[in-house]
């Protein structure tokens, strides 16, 4: 696939996710949203490394890796469809587009890495923006403050997930990992759909449940694909860029595809946090322009 396509799909994809999040849990509990994606998703893609016929790592390093990333995946995703049931999907995409910087600053705690003065501004940058959102929280609903809580703590999980998963499985092959992390994940959404809710979703109708395949098949198993392509075709600055591009365009498809208001604190809350990544990316930038 040419780089462009596989840069532009993954744009789109990761654009749409939180509208279809929300679309998903909109018509079913969130556990049983949640469980058919994970479950979905996770026989796709083991279909597709059965298909490449590539060796499945099995040794006790790599199902740390597989452990380690399934339970940071599924607690991070419990965490954003229970929120995601109180705010808006472009408030849910611009305060995951704080990933970045959660995982700069994790990375400086567990792993040692020192970050720069242009990295700490960038997160100082994230925090105002976050703040100025969740100041004005009751103009996106009575219980809008849960909703950014709990997508704020599914963030910071899929951050420190990341993290842990550079720790602890270097060596494991990237997908060899999302499909291992993709089975535990899809065994534990299932136990807590069993637990919390366990019931079949009988009135969710053709737009939930095509949410729920969409998430699985394109969310999950195509983007994880393309992302790992566009890994190693290009420079970590490029496809740092999609960050920066899908909470404006994942708030301008919420506020056309499903009436979502967009208030001007929202844009400036929005605006700092961009702000702030686009900071912490700079030196990426500099360093790309260093070796070219």
């Amino acid at each position: 696939m040419p780089t462009w396509l596989a840069y532009s799909a993954v744009v789109f994809v990761w654009s749409t996710t939180a509208l279809a999040i929300n679309w998903s849990v909109a018509g079913m509990s969130f556990q049983a949203a949640l469980a058919g994606r994970m479950t979905l998703g996770a026989l796709l893609a083991a279909l597709v490394y059965l298909a490449l016929r590539r060796p499945f790592p099995r040794d006790g390093a790599a199902c740390r890796a597989y452990l380690v990333a399934g339970l940071a995946l599924v607690s991070s995703m419990l965490c954003t469809y229970w929120g995601a049931r109180h705010i808006s999907s472009g408030l849910l995409a611009v305060i995951y587009g704080l990933a970045p910087l959660l995982t700069a600053l994790f990375a400086a705690l567990l792993l040692g890495e020192r970050p720069s003065r242009g990295q700490l501004i960038g997160l100082a940058l994230g925090v105002i923006g976050l703040a100025t959102i969740f100041r004005s929280r009751l103009s996106f609903g009575p219980d809008a403050h849960l909703g950014i809580g709990a997508a704020l703590a599914g963030n910071a999980i899929q951050a420190l997930g990341a993290v842990l998963s550079k720790k602890y499985g270097a060596a494991t092959p990237p997908f060899a990992t999302a499909v291992g992390a993709l089975a535990v994940a899809a065994v534990v959404a299932l136990a807590a759909w069993a637990v919390g809710d366990g019931q079949w979703p009988a009135q969710a109708g053709a737009r939930h449940w095509g949410a729920v395949v969409y998430l699985a098949v394109v969310g999950s198993v195509l983007a994880m694909s393309l992302y790992y392509l566009l890994i190693q075709r290009l420079p970590t600055a490029h496809v740092a860029l999609i960050m920066l591009i899908t909470p404006m365009s994942s708030l301008w498809l919420g506020h056309v595809a499903n009436a979502e208001p967009v208030s001007s604190t929202l844009l400036a809350g929005t605006a700092l946090i961009l702000g702030g990544l686009l900071v912490h990316q700079l030196p990426l930038w500099r360093r790309l322009r260093r070796q070219q």
